[in-house]
C-alpha cells in the first residue's frame, strides 16, 4: 500500500523528535504526543513550535511547517478525526466524506497507540472552538431542534410587547428587552441511510425570564452581568429540573415594512459580539448557551397564522393586537458564533 502524504510529512517530524530525545524516553513521548495533537487540530502546540524554533534538530522547523500547511490546505484528516470521535460519526462515513485513505487513518491510529493516547477519551475534550475549521463542521454534523413551550413563548412575547408599547420616562419610543431561557436538552444519535450517523440536539425551552435590570433603549439592550448570578440562583431554586439554555432580546420597528427592510428577525453584528461575551459568562456558571432568540416587533394590521415566516425553518410569526412578531431562533456554536444552519424552531405539540 502506498505511503500516505501525511505519513511522510509527520514521520520527518517524528524522526527528528526521536533522534533529539533518544536518551530521554519521557521527553520523546511528550513531544510525540504534541505531534499527534498537531495532526488532530492542524495547529502545532506552543511547546512543539518552541522546540522547532530552537534549532536543536536541524530541519524540524521546516518539516513542521510543511505538515501544518498540508493539514490546513490539502487534508481533511483533522475534521475527520473530530467528526469521528467528538460527534460519533461512523469511521466509514468520515473516511468517505472527507476522502481519507486507509493508510492515513491507520497511521493516525498507530501513532495514537504508540504514545498511549486514546482518541475516544482525548478528542472530546479538545477545545475545538478556537480552530477556524470547526464552525463549519459543527454546523454540518449537528442538527438542532428547538421546541418552544407555550408558556415560554408567552413570557418572551409579553415582556417584548410591554417594552414596545410602553415607552420609559420622556422617551416617545419603546425599549428593547432582554431575558434568559430555561429548559432541557437531549442528544440523539440516529443512523441515516445515506449520510451515516447524525447528531440531533433537542432543546426544550420551558420558561422565559426577563432581566429587569437590563438597560434598554429603542435600538439597543444591554444585559446586566451582575444580576445574571441572581437570576440563575433564583430560577435554579424554583426550577431545579431546568438549565439555562439560552437568551432572548427584542428588535423594534415602526411598521412591518421597516422590519422587513432590516430583516429584523436576524442577529445583528452587535448581537454576535455580545453573545460571545455572554456565552463565556454563562459557561463559567455551568450553563452552556445553546439558543438565542430574536423577537422582531412592528405595527401591522395584517393578521397572520402562527407558523414559520416565509419558509424559514428557524422562525415563528404571530399576530397580537395590532402588532406582528417574527421570532428567529439561532444556535450557538462552540465558538460563540450564531447561525441558523440546520436549526428548526417549533411549538411544543405542533409538528412542522
Amino acid at each position: 500500500m502506498a505511503t500516505a502524504k501525511v505519513e511522510r510529512l509527520a514521520n520527518r517530524v517524528r524522526a527528528d523528535i526521536e533522534e533529539l530525545f533518544s536518551t530521554q524516553p519521557a521527553k520523546r513521548q511528550e513531544y510525540l504526543r504534541l505531534l499527534l495533537e498537531t495532526i488532530v487540530t492542524a495547529e502545532p502546540p506552543e511547546a512543539l513550535e518552541a522546540l522547532a524554533g530552537e534549532g536543536s534538530a536541524r530541519g524540524l522547523r521546516t518539516y513542521l511547517r510543511r505538515l501544518e500547511k498540508y493539514l490546513k490546505t490539502m487534508s481533511c484528516l483533522p475534521e475527520a478525526i473530530c467528526s469521528r470521535f467528538k460527534y460519533r460519526s461512523s469511521q466509514l462515513q468520515v473516511m468517505s466524506g472527507y476522502r481519507i485513505s486507509r493508510r492515513a487513518w491507520d497511521y493516525f491510529m498507530g501513532l495514537a497507540k504508540d504514545v498511549d493516547w486514546d482518541p475516544e477519551l482525548q478528542v472530546p475534550v479538545i477545545r475545538y472552538e478556537s480552530l477556524p475549521w470547526h464552525d463549519q463542521l459543527e454546523e454540518e454534523v449537528v442538527h438542532v431542534e428547538v421546541v418552544l413551550d407555550a408558556r415560554a413563548l408567552e413570557g418572551m412575547v409579553v415582556s417584548a410587547l410591554e417594552g414596545y408599547l410602553s415607552p420609559k420616562g420622556r422617551h416617545r419610543k419603546g425599549y428593547e428587552v432582554y431575558g434568559i431561557n430555561l429548559g432541557m436538552v437531549r442528544e440523539i444519535h440516529r443512523r441515516q441511510p445515506r449520510s451515516g450517523i447524525q447528531l440531533t440536539k433537542y432543546v426544550y425551552v420551558m420558561h422565559s425570564q426577563p432581566q429587569l435590570s437590563a438597560e434598554g433603549g429603542s435600538d439597543y439592550v444591554t444585559p446586566n452581568p451582575r444580576s445574571l448570578r441572581a437570576i440563575l440562583d433564583a430560577t435554579g431554586a424554583m426550577y431545579p429540573q431546568y438549565q439555562a439554555v439560552g437568551d432572548f432580546h427584542s428588535h423594534l420597528y415602526r411598521d412591518f415594512a421597516e422590519m422587513d427592510d432590516h430583516k429584523g428577525w436576524e442577529c445583528s453584528t452587535g448581537d454576535e459580539a455580545s453573545n460571545r461575551q455572554l456565552a463565556e459568562a454563562m459557561a463559567e456558571h455551568g450553563h452552556p448557551m445553546l439558543i438565542a432568540f430574536v423577537l422582531a416587533i412592528a405595527r401591522s394590521t395584517r393578521r397572520v397564522s402562527r407558523d414559520g415566516f416565509r419558509g424559514l425553518k428557524n422562525t415563528l410569526q404571530l399576530s397580537l393586537g395590532d402588532c406582528r412578531i417574527v421570532i428567529g431562533a439561532y444556535r450557538n456554536l462552540e465558538s460563540g458564533r450564531l447561525t441558523r444552519t440546520n436549526t428548526r424552531l417549533s411549538l411544543s405539540g405542533i409538528a412542522r
